[in-house]
């Protein structure tokens, strides 16, 4: 820790004499307003996509050497901020200092081993600048410290305080600056208790490599700021996030309203004095007032054969096993593309209602748009859009069906559907379509491939639900370019 410290330093007092980011203005991170919140799981879902990307570079504290890009992404809601960190790493190192079998001696030794690491650092008092910093003034940073090692498997960010003072700090190591001053380091842990402690050495062989630390439920301000690292064998992709206020005197209020400086630090299975670090950052907090917000799922990102993060596969009045939803590989207008399909039914009897779908997004008024594929079924085909859903048994759901040349809307509300209105028209198998649902209030309307023939009204459902697919019984049927758009707030 020492030397980590002592190297800031330097760094810090030759980038007074010298500099070394080329960067004459800071970068502006601008984060978008979302009603609806990301899942915290270390993907990126399609909440992100409305997000804008940085992309900064982060050098060697000491020397500015071996720069390297890494790439932000910023959204909040009414009360909360959310980061995503996405930056190259050849090797995942999510062990620190473990125990290592010593056959020679038969028994576990504890080696020093880093893990790969990240940090966000906000000012709290003082001037935050690491141009001006060593011997012109002090300052007191809020830290956000991702371990993969330790906080990472239970999905907990450490949160700490960098202090640095020209005056004797509690807890704060001095240094000298050669004869220019002497200055005061602190890094202080937020009141509570952390999300890992270091557990007993092993007393016989468990492996050759054992995880030195045990996880816990943190408690206090140390379980403010939430985060879950994925690497997936050449990048991390890492998302973090904490309330803007939360009433912590250890922690800076994040003001949405005005613009926040931050900096980061990326360790890749490095030790402390090998951190890169960024230059000053600008975060700009963006809402656009009256716009409505759209959220697209077209499952280019979810790999095949698993369907998107956040999403669940239930049935309604099931028989037999349930069925498979997954993303599969397709040709839509012509062109190879992946769509979602309920791809296996294991029951034909005609009684099951197969659902996939996600609670993440709050539907009340607005509308949904999906294509839809009837690839096969003999008891029954096709399938659409459900929305304002309370739970696997309570519903509206739009369906069209090619074997009954059918376009119909329903409630189902404790596992019993009621139809609310219906049309014949003619809907080829084995063909795209769309199906669009605009519900305001009590009054739904249903278009297909671009016309409107549904007209209803109906008040069994007024709260807001999740949004998902549907089909019946055996049919198999692939869903692409999933599109729901709330009104503006």
């Amino acid at each position: 820790m020492r030397k980590f410290l002592l190297s800031l330093i330097v760094f810090l007092f030759s980038y007074l004499q010298y500099g070394w980011s080329a960067e004459s203005v800071s970068p502006v991170w601008e984060s978008y307003y979302t009603k609806t919140p990301p899942i915290i799981d270390g993907t990126m879902d399609e909440i992100w996509r409305k997000a804008k990307p940085l992309t900064v570079v982060v050098r060697e504290a000491v020397g500015a050497d071996n720069p390297q890009s890494v790439t932000l992404r910023a959204i909040h809601t009414d009360d909360s901020f959310y980061v995503m960190a996405q930056w190259p790493d050849a090797t995942k190192s999510d062990m620190r200092d473990p125990y290592v079998w010593n056959t020679e001696k038969g028994e576990y030794e504890r080696p020093s081993k880093p893990d790969d690491q990240f940090s966000l650092e906000f000012p709290m008092s003082g001037e935050f600048d690491i141009r001006m910093l060593t011997m012109l003034h002090e300052y007191t940073a809020d830290v956000w410290h991702w371990k993969a090692g330790r906080g990472n498997p239970m999905g907990w960010v450490d949160d700490k305080r960098h202090v640095i003072s020209q005056k004797p700090l509690q807890g704060g190591v001095e240094y000298s600056m050669g004869g220019h001053g002497t200055i005061y380091i602190a890094r202080i842990p937020d009141d509570g208790m952390s999300s890992y402690y270091v557990k007993p050495k092993p007393s016989t062989f468990e492996g050759k490599a054992v995880d030195s630390f045990a996880h816990r439920q943190p408690t206090g301000s140390l379980a403010d700021v939430r985060g879950k690292g994925i690497h997936d064998g050449k990048t991390w992709t890492l998302e973090m996030s904490r309330t803007f206020t939360t009433e912590h005197k250890d922690d800076t209020l994040i003001d949405p309203t005005k613009d926040t400086m931050c900096a980061i630090a990326v360790l890749n299975d490095e030790l402390y004095w090998r951190h890169s670090t960024s230059s000053v950052i600008t975060l700009r907090f963006v809402r656009k007032e009256n716009t409505p917000e759209s959220l697209l799922w077209d499952f280019e990102n979810t790999r095949t054969g698993t369907i998107p993060t956040g999403w669940k596969v239930e049935a309604t009045n099931l028989r037999g096993e349930i069925a498979t939803w997954e993303v599969i590989s397709d040709s839509v207008d012509g062109r190879k593309s992946k769509a979602l399909g309920m791809t296996n039914a294991h029951d034909d009897s005609g009684g099951t209602f197969n659902l996939c779908w996600t609670s993440s997004v709050q539907f009340k008024d607005g509308e949904i748009e999906v294509g839809f594929k009837a690839v096969r079924g003999v008891v029954d085909q096709g399938g659409g859009p459900l929305w304002r859903v309370q739970d696997k048994n309570n519903y509206y759901i739009a369906r069209a069906n090619p074997l009954e040349n059918n376009f119909r809307v329903y409630y189902v509300k404790n596992s019993k559907r009621k139809q609310l209105d219906s049309v014949r028209v003619e809907i080829p198998s084995k063909q795209w379509h769309t199906i669009k649902i605009v519900h305001k209030g009590d009054h739904i309307e249903g278009y297909l491939n671009g016309r409107k023939y549904l007209d209803c009204k109906d008040d069994t459902f007024q709260d807001a639900g999740g949004v998902g697919l549907w089909t019946k019984a055996d049919a198999v049927t692939y869903f692409d370019d999933f599109k729901v758009t709330l009104p503006a707030q």
